[in-house]
């Protein structure tokens, strides 16, 4: 009798990891003291949520609209590869999910323009919507404890809240892929077993960060890093014929 097929799951950071940008950082372009703003705001220790509320205020406030904000969105452009990876993750029926600082808003459209909604059956991320005068809202993912991730978002939380019901549902996972380049992506990195993977973009701090863990304690998942889409994409296909043997 053939043996059933491992479950895999394929988690994505969205910025830098996905498209080749930071979305919230992106939009700035439209109104170059935005990003002036934004780093006065992180001296005085605001969240991260919260300063960019205030950016899309300052926006709106310049009279740049739905449309100018969407023009500048749309020259943010996929990491060469990604989209195939994409692709064939759907094609292959591998479940995969986006867990991202950006907001609701600007993911959507972007996995819209590419046609790639889809591909991903939850997206957490923090929640944006565009208010009666027209004006882009964000506002906090969740609250938690987690002393290391900032106060908007903790990765590793959404990840195994997330595994935990797909159990609660009898749909567990045996491995898990976790695709990531940030500061962010470590908490959620660090809680992955032996069987699972984490690929970690070159030259970004993910993969300094486990490194020097990695040194001091130990990261119990294997790190595989990578620098295009392709590369993804032969990863995630090797590591799925791997899991079926």
């Amino acid at each position: 009798m053939e043996q059933p097929r491992p479950r895999i799951l394929i988690v994505f950071d969205f910025d830098h990891t996905l498209v080749n940008g930071n979305t919230d950082t992106w939009i700035t372009k439209l109104h170059e003291p935005t990003m002036a703003a934004i780093k006065i705001n992180r001296k005085r220790g605001l969240c991260w949520t919260n300063i960019m509320d205030l950016v899309f205020q300052q926006l709106h406030e310049q009279n740049y609209s739905r449309q100018d904000l969407e023009k500048c969105l749309e020259t943010l452009k996929f990491i060469e590869g990604m989209k195939e990876t994409c692709e064939h993750i759907c094609d292959s029926k591998i479940p995969a999910i986006i867990i991202s600082d950006s907001n609701t808003y600007f993911i959507d459209h972007l996995l819209k323009r590419d046609n790639l909604s889809h591909v991903f059956s939850h997206v957490a991320t923090n929640p944006a919507q565009w208010n009666e005068n027209g004006r882009l809202q964000v506002t906090r993912y969740h609250s938690h404890g987690c002393s290391f991730c900032p106060k908007n978002l903790c990765k590793k939380e959404v990840l195994t809240n997330y595994v935990t019901e797909q159990m609660k549902e009898n749909n567990p996972f045996d491995h898990i892929i976790y695709v990531g380049d940030g500061k962010g992506d470590f908490c959620p990195a660090l809680s992955l077993e032996s069987k699972d993977y984490i690929l970690a973009r070159e030259e970004y701090q993910l993969l300094d960060l486990l490194k020097e863990q990695s040194v001091k304690s130990g990261v119990e998942a294997q790190i595989v890093p990578w620098t295009s889409g392709f590369q993804v994409l032969d990863l995630v296909k090797k590591l799925c014929n791997n899991f079926k043997k």
